[in-house]
């Protein structure tokens, strides 16, 4: 079992060629944690617009625990970018759980936290 997170991390050009940099790095420096790192942020984003070089990744149910070496990656990908490069948004299982870091908000990939109250 676990708590589960909903994750968003968006980032702009110079985020996306800084995590393309660290992934190389910790590719060759730490091979046995590239393998999980890979996994959550080595692929293809979520959603990317090609014009602008901005990126988002989506993850759904992700344990996101800070002693994982990918959830680690990700915080230190985050401490390295200013924050005018990057929207990171955590919403943890708990109503008020919300965690977010980062100033960016890029079109027309932008993102944010809508609570709302539904009647059915």
């Amino acid at each position: 079992m676990g708590y589960y997170s909903d994750v968003a991390l968006c980032l702009t050009k110079k985020g996306m060629d800084q995590l393309k940099t660290d992934l190389a790095e910790v590719e060759r420096n730490n091979p046995d944690n590239f393998a999980a790192i890979k996994m959550l942020i080595g692929g293809e984003p979520s959603k990317i617009d090609e014009g602008s070089g901005y990126a988002v990744f989506l993850w759904e149910g992700e344990k996101w625990y800070a002693e994982f070496a990918e959830v680690a990656f990700v915080a230190k990908l985050m401490d390295s970018l200013s924050n005018e490069d990057f929207l990171f948004i955590r919403l943890g299982e708990d109503y008020n759980d919300i965690e977010t870091r980062g100033s960016f908000r890029g079109k027309p990939l932008g993102a944010y936290v809508e609570r709302k109250i539904v009647v059915a």
